[in-house]
């Protein structure tokens, strides 16, 4: 019924990033529906919960949409498996998310996947990674998917974009997973040698 989402990071009764997911909203309803969207989050915002931190999640297709509100709980992620996913493309946020589950089901006796293109680093099964050179926060420059986060980042400056081959992970000292719901933080750090 829903073929497309957002999920928004809903904290002490704010929505973080409101004004990226618009964007990401807009650019996908034109792309595939061919003509404007006919909503903006702010004005059609449920109640918003006062405390704590919620996933707000809100589904749309062409004419209709629907708001769901949840708990929401980081996932600690400490070791990634990688799995070339080949010619697997998620320009869009579709509710179907079926290439990137069975790339998930690849990952053996690790937290999550960490996926590859053509050898290229893209995503995780739900965050861009970044990758910490001992100077720098990098991104690779062709992820998956564009999160919001990451939009975020590259535009406050906070980290840089680079094609990374999984043969130049050992470069890196740290990784870290970020997405709508979860935050830069330069203090958390996992080791690249959790990369298998």
């Amino acid at each position: 019924m829903y073929p497309l989402f957002e999920s928004i990071r809903v904290e002490g009764g704010r929505a973080h990033l409101l004004q990226y997911h618009q964007n990401r909203l807009n650019r996908s309803y034109l792309k595939l529906f061919k003509t404007t969207c006919p909503w903006t989050l702010e004005s059609i915002l449920p109640e918003l919960p006062p405390v704590r931190l919620f996933k707000l999640r809100f589904k749309y297709n062409k004419d209709s949409f629907s708001f769901e509100t949840l708990k929401y709980t980081p996932s600690k992620i400490e070791s990634l498996k990688l799995v070339e996913i080949n010619s697997y493309s998620y320009d869009f946020k579709f509710t179907d998310r079926s290439g990137i589950d069975q790339a998930f089901n690849l990952r053996g006796d690790c937290d999550d996947v960490l996926m590859t293109k053509n050898g290229l680093l893209t995503d995780t099964s739900y965050c861009n990674i970044l990758l910490f050179d001992g100077t720098d926060w990098i991104t690779p420059a062709q992820p998956l998917f564009k999160g919001v986060q990451r939009n975020f980042l590259i535009d406050q400056q906070i980290i840089k974009t680079k094609q990374i081959y999984k043969e130049q992970l050992s470069k890196f000292k740290f990784f870290q997973l970020i997405n709508a719901l979860n935050s830069f933080d330069k203090n958390i750090k996992f080791s690249v040698d959790c990369i298998k």
